[in-house]
C-alpha cells in the first residue's frame, strides 16, 4: 500500500483539474484534427474555417474531428488525471486487472436481456413535452436533437467493410474506452472519495454522463446505461468490464445499422424508430436484467468490498 496524491487534496480541487485536462484536450486535439485533415485530406484552410462556421458537411472532416476530439477529451485526459491521482495510475483506474469471463459473460448478456427495457425508456422519453410556457425551450432541445441524429446518420451511411470497420472505431470502441476511463474510472471514482457513498456517485456519475450528451430526449436511457456501467465498474473493479458492456451496447447500433443499408433500408427508419415495448417484454426484461445483476453481485460482492492494491477502500 502506499500514500494516494489524492489525499492531500480536496476532491471539488481535482474534479477542477479533470475538467481543466478535458477542456485543454478537446481543444488541443481538435487544433489537431484541422491540421490532419488540411494534410492528408488537402481541405484548405478558408474552407475548413467555412464548414465550422457554417456547419460541417465534408464527412471526413466531421469524422476526423470526432475521432481526434474522443481522444483528446475522453481518453488523455483520464490518463493524465490519474497520474495526477496517483503514482500508480494504471492500478488506479482498474485496469492492468485480469477479467473473470464468467463476470464479463453474464455482463455481455445482460445488456442485451436489459434492451427492450432500455426501448420502453427510449419511447418514454422521446415523448416527453414541456409545459406550454417552455415551448421555446422544447423547441431548443428538439433542434439539439434533430442535428445529432443528423450527425449520427452522416456517420453512419455507407455499405462498405472499410465503413463499418471505422465506424466500429470512432462510434464503438473509442467512446466505450474514453467515457469508460472518463466517466467511471476517474469521476466515479473521484465522487466516491468526495461524497462517501459509492451508489449516490454512480448515480451522479450516469447523471453527469447523460447530460454531457446534451440530447435530452435520450437522457433517461443513457442515465440508465450509465448507472447500470456504474455498478459494473464498482463491483467488479475493473474497468474493461464496463468496457466491453458499453462497446457491445455501440457496436449493436453499428451493426444493425450497416445491415439497414445492405437492405436497402433508409437510415431514418432506424435513427427515428420507436418500437413498442409489450408490458410483458418490458416486465421479462427487468425481471432477467434483475437476476443477472443479483448474480454479478453475489459472484463480485468479496472483491468490491475489500481495498484496492492502492490503498483506497471502496466501500
Amino acid at each position: 500500500m502506499y500514500k494516494q496524491r489524492s489525499s492531500e487534496r480536496h476532491p471539488l480541487e481535482s474534479l477542477v483539474y479533470l475538467v481543466l485536462l478535458a477542456v485543454a484536450g478537446g481543444i488541443l486535439f481538435t487544433l489537431v484534427a484541422l491540421i490532419f485533415a488540411m494534410l492528408v485530406f488537402k481541405i484548405p484552410p478558408t474552407e475548413i474555417m467555412t464548414q465550422i462556421i457554417y456547419g460541417i458537411t465534408d464527412i471526413r472532416l466531421l469524422k476526423t474531428l470526432q475521432v481526434f476530439s474522443t481522444v483528446g477529451i475522453f481518453i488523455v485526459p483520464a490518463l493524465v488525471f490519474a497520474r495526477i491521482e496517483s503514482s500508480k495510475p494504471l492500478t488506479w483506474l482498474k485496469i492492468n486487472r485480469s477479467v473473470s469471463f464468467p463476470v464479463l459473460l453474464i455482463s455481455l448478456l445482460l445488456i442485451f436481456c436489459i434492451g427492450p427495457f432500455l426501448q420502453f425508456t427510449i419511447n418514454l422519453n422521446a415523448g416527453m413535452h414541456l409545459p406550454h410556457w417552455l415551448n421555446g425551450l422544447e423547441r431548443w432541445m428538439r433542434l439539439q436533437e434533430d442535428q445529432a441524429a443528423l450527425i449520427t446518420k452522416q456517420f453512419l451511411e455507407g455499405k462498405t467493410p472499410a465503413v463499418l470497420i471505422i465506424n466500429m472505431l470512432m462510434i464503438a470502441a473509442l467512446p466505450a474506452i474514453g467515457e469508460e476511463l472518463l466517466f467511471r474510472g476517474c469521476l466515479q471514482q473521484l465522487f466516491i472519495r468526495w461524497f462517501r457513498n459509492p451508489y449516490m456517485a454512480i448515480w451522479v456519475t450516469a447523471i453527469v454522463f447523460s447530460a454531457i450528451h446534451v440530447q435530452f430526449f435520450g437522457f433517461l436511457p443513457r442515465m440508465l446505461l450509465g448507472a447500470l456501467l456504474g455498478y459494473l465498474f464498482f463491483w467488479t473493479k475493473n474497468i474493461w468490464v464496463s468496457i466491453a458492456v458499453h462497446f457491445t451496447n455501440n457496436a449493436m447500433s453499428v451493426i444493425l445499422a450497416y445491415y439497414y443499408q445492405l437492405q436497402g433500408k433508409p437510415l431514418d427508419d432506424l435513427i427515428n424508430e420507436t418500437d413498442p415495448v409489450t408490458w410483458y417484454a418490458c416486465l421479462g426484461s427487468i425481471v432477467v436484467s434483475a437476476m443477472l445483476l443479483l448474480v454479478i453481485y453475489r459472484i463480485t460482492k468479496n472483491t468490491y468490498s475489500q481495498p484496492d492494491t492502492d490503498g483506497e477502500q471502496l466501500a
